[in-house]
């Protein structure tokens, strides 16, 4: 996404992860790729490097609020007979494929085990 200084920025992993537990009724890759179309289109409107995440999850919150993205709806699974930590390291609601995937390396990573409608362990 542009920024107003000409820098551009690039939402890592975490935070993805993070929007996408927050958000679980939006698609937050196309929400990025609009955000990054908006930005383009609106040169006076660009971020700082400091405001951008702020307008991340303002943009997030109000596509949340409209009622989501049917993509999302879809893939989103029942978490009411889930542990608390099979909920943690829940992937089922990942959309992405490539991003599903660096979510499990990291779920392995720091916990053992991720969880996609079962338990998993690496």
């Amino acid at each position: 996404m542009l920024l107003n200084n000409g820098d551009t920025y690039t939402a890592d992993d975490k935070d993805v992860i993070a929007w996408q537990k927050v958000y679980p009724a939006i698609d937050v890759h196309q929400e990025l790729n609009a955000m990054e179309s908006w930005l383009d289109a609106n040169p006076t409107r660009r971020k700082t490097k400091r405001g951008i995440k702020r307008f991340v999850n303002a943009w997030l919150a109000r596509a949340q609020d409209k009622g989501g993205s049917p993509q999302a709806k879809a893939k989103t699974t029942s978490s009411k007979y889930m542990s608390i930590e099979d909920k943690l390291c829940d992937v089922s609601w990942i959309t992405d494929e490539q991003l599903k995937g660096r979510a499990i390396d990291f779920y392995l990573r720091t916990k053992g085990f991720y969880f996609d409608g079962e338990r998993k362990n690496g």
